[in-house]
């Protein structure tokens, strides 16, 4: 396992490649220093003053343990009929979501949260337009790309 702390100019880098790929800002101060982790090649955990991100590849997305990371996203509250399909790695399909945020254009990260206790079960970039997901009955609404109980979370128990 390899740890290291990205010095300042390279946490600003490491900063704005966060907030292109997730369209969103972090308003970090400059002073803001990255602390990566890499249990296992091509997984690498990235953490920011309290937010934590993953990073696969050249994509990032927020890890399902940091709730203050999970605040900065849009929700899609699911049905417990569904849950068991996420924790399986289905992407998460419109009957089965009870209630949604505004998120906007395709692409966007979503937090996808289990209907009684509103934990996050989930995670992934949305497959269409949330105002186009209000009006489905049917089809995949949001692509999983993390879940409880996934290669990340497993590794995640490493650090």
């Amino acid at each position: 396992m390899k740890k290291w702390v990205l010095s300042r100019r390279d946490s600003a880098e490491m900063i704005s490649k966060i907030e292109s790929s997730l369209g969103l800002s972090l308003r970090m101060p400059k002073s803001a220093q990255a602390q990566c982790a890499e249990p296992e090649e091509g997984a690498v955990f990235v953490g920011l003053d309290g937010y934590e991100f993953v990073k696969a590849g050249d994509d990032f997305f927020p890890y399902l343990g940091s709730q203050e990371t999970l605040a900065l996203f849009p929700q899609a509250v699911v049905d417990e009929g569904a849950i068991r399909f996420l924790l399986n790695g289905a992407d998460v399909m419109r009957p089965g979501i009870r209630k949604l945020d505004e998120w906007g254009p395709a692409g966007r990260m979503v937090v996808v949260r289990e209907e009684k206790k509103g934990r996050a079960v989930a995670v992934g970039p949305s497959l269409v337009a949330s105002s186009e997901a209000q009006g489905m009955t049917k089809g995949g609404c949001v692509k999983n790309l993390h879940h409880v109980g996934d290669r990340y979370w497993n590794l995640h128990k490493a650090l």
